[in-house]
């Protein structure tokens, strides 16, 4: 709850308008935490995917009393979408093919040939996801190849528009975030 409560407020300081958080919300080992962490995403109207940790709270408390949590807070993580399709991108815990994988594409790894499925099916998106705790990205060029860079914090990254790419964003634990301007193309990757 802490490392969400202090990104919130950074990123609110850096006058971001639209807030996103790409799953694992809260911790499966903690569930004593989801309701503050569930309360601080409502309190800032921050969209949501559902990560693994969600997931893995929803199926342990869902149903159930349970004086570790809440049965709105259980609801709330059940009800979050996998996917969140924006104009010019895409929004995902791990991997964004839910009608191919369904709930596993909250853990999926970006492997190599779903990397590539990636940028046959979503050629003109970029892909914003979570899981992964290291921010990089992946972009293929004209002849098809891949390449991973590293995002280190105080970077910046321009994107040209209709362009795919693969943005692993960070972790919040970890004191890292990222902003993106799709008016001029660019992403930030930021420590708090």
């Amino acid at each position: 709850a802490e490392p969400l409560a202090n990104g919130l407020a950074f990123l609110k300081k850096q006058g971001c308008e639209t807030l996103y958080h790409l799953g694992d919300i809260c911790d499966s080992l903690h569930p004593e935490t989801a309701d503050t962490c569930v309360g601080l995403l409502l309190e800032f109207e921050v969209n949501c995917v559902k990560g693994n940790n969600d997931h893995a709270v929803v199926v342990n408390h869902e149903g159930r009393k349970s004086a570790s949590i809440h049965a709105a807070t259980v609801d709330y993580l059940r009800r979050l979408p996998l996917v969140i399709e924006l104009q010019e991108s895409l929004l995902a815990h791990s991997l964004p093919f839910e009608k191919e994988l369904g709930l596993a594409c909250m853990v999926g790894a970006m492997t190599r040939n779903y990397t590539f499925d990636f940028f046959r099916q979503f050629n003109d998106r970029i892909l914003f996801r979570g899981h992964s705790h290291t921010p990089e990205i992946i972009r293929q060029d004209r002849q098809g190849r891949i390449a991973s860079e590293a995002i280190f914090p105080g970077q910046t990254i321009e994107i040209k528009r209709h362009t795919a790419c693969i943005v692993t964003c960070g972790a919040l634990d970890r004191g890292l975030c990222l902003l993106w301007s799709p008016e001029d193309g660019r992403i930030t990757s930021l420590r708090f």
